[in-house]
């Protein structure tokens, strides 16, 4: 259910609903914060303290969008869990044709060259004694290092 909540968009009709619902809590949200909590009348009379101004503001503007993303997901879980079929899948991947992507490769052969592309026996083989050289010891003592 979780990869159906991820990679899936609501259907676009019943979308707008849920983005209408999530924007109505966000205007309720802030009807709350400014109007109910006096935060309005205590910025215009000179009343709201330098804690206010810094935190109060920000917090209210930050939780406006906490309360949107909620109030969206929460409905999208809804309709994932009690009406599946009103769930498009997104389209992760886009079709290449054949032809995009040999001329994708013509350009990286242009760019890199024949010799990045070819796999040599030399060139695996010196990769090969390289990572299974030991790395040289370390001097314990003083005259060691000197030397």
């Amino acid at each position: 259910m979780f990869c159906l909540f991820k990679n899936s968009h609501i259907h676009p009709r019943i979308n707008l609903y849920v983005v209408l619902v999530s924007l109505l809590s966000v205007v309720a949200w802030l009807y709350f914060a400014f109007i109910e909590k006096e935060l309005v009348t205590k910025l215009f009379e000179g009343q709201a303290i330098m804690v206010d101004l810094l935190l109060g503001i920000p917090l209210v503007l930050m939780l406006a969008v906490v309360v949107y993303a909620t109030v969206y997901w929460f409905f999208k879980l809804l309709i994932v869990y009690f009406l599946p079929q009103a769930i498009v899948p997104a389209q992760q991947f886009e079709t290449l044709d054949d032809e995009m992507i040999e001329e994708t490769l013509e350009s990286l052969q242009e760019q890199l060259g024949e010799e990045y592309w070819s796999d040599s026996e030399e060139r695996a083989q010196e990769t090969l004694k390289q990572a299974q050289s030991p790395l040289p010891k370390k001097a314990t003592t003083d005259e060691e290092k000197d030397k």
